[in-house]
């Protein structure tokens, strides 16, 4: 009676488990296809698939081995998807130190609320002042950022670029003012074709030689006229 006992809790333990395990995937599998939604902006749904995501992950994240780095992602992506939508204030903490309000394992996070801090400042840019403040609250956040992990190239790169900008604004070399505003997307700027005739002209055409050709003629595309033989 006892082993039949055992079997039939194993059993249901190993059920159970297997339910957690088709729900995970498919978490994942939504979490993925949300994240492609807003690679090609389409925002329709992906706050409720990253709400179900966050609210399994937080629970998740109570076991030693799963750990709070898929709670971690959907937040940082939840965040990203705030932010090119221009939905700053969702994703900047109300607190005085926003980034330091992030939890210190989370630099994806981080980053982007340093990023909803400066355009949220620079939108705001009116005068060198307003310029002025708004840089110097950008530089702050990404410096807060380099400070909590050893690698964020972007933030770096942000960084000094903010640096260098706030120098020449503060020397005259540029205008203050909000500057280039447009933001073309997490995919970047759409391309285009190039014209006919913007392209034609950089091509050159070689007639490639045969083996006997660049014996007897040298250096292939550099050959005088060939003579017809006969």
């Amino acid at each position: 009676m006892k082993g039949i006992s055992g079997l039939l809790a194993a059993a249901v333990l190993l059920a159970l488990l297997g339910a957690v395990l088709a729900k995970v995937g498919f978490l994942e599998r939504d979490v993925a296809q949300a994240q492609a939604n807003i690679t090609t902006m389409n925002y329709d749904g992906v706050e409720q698939t990253f709400d179900e995501a966050e609210r399994y992950y937080e629970y998740g994240s109570h076991l030693p081995w799963v750990g709070n780095g898929p709670l971690n992602d959907v937040r940082a992506r939840r965040a990203s998807m705030h932010y090119w939508q221009k939905s700053y204030a969702a994703v900047i903490p109300q607190q005085t130190d926003p980034v330091g309000a992030v939890a210190a394992d989370n630099a994806a996070l981080q980053l982007v609320v340093a990023n909803a801090v400066y355009r949220t400042g620079q939108a705001q840019s009116k005068d060198k002042a307003t310029t002025m403040q708004a840089l110097d609250a950008g530089i702050n956040a990404y410096q807060a950022v380099l400070k909590n992990t050893t690698r964020q190239e972007d933030a770096a790169f942000n960084y000094e670029y903010l640096i260098r900008l706030r120098d020449e604004v503060d020397k005259g070399k540029r205008k203050p003012g909000p500057g280039d505003l447009v933001m073309k997307g997490p995919d970047g700027a759409a391309g285009a074709p190039p014209t006919l005739d913007s392209t034609m002209s950089d091509f050159k055409i070689y007639i490639p030689l045969d083996s006997q050709e660049r014996q007897d003629q040298g250096v292939a595309g550099k050959a005088s006229a060939t003579r017809r033989k006969g």
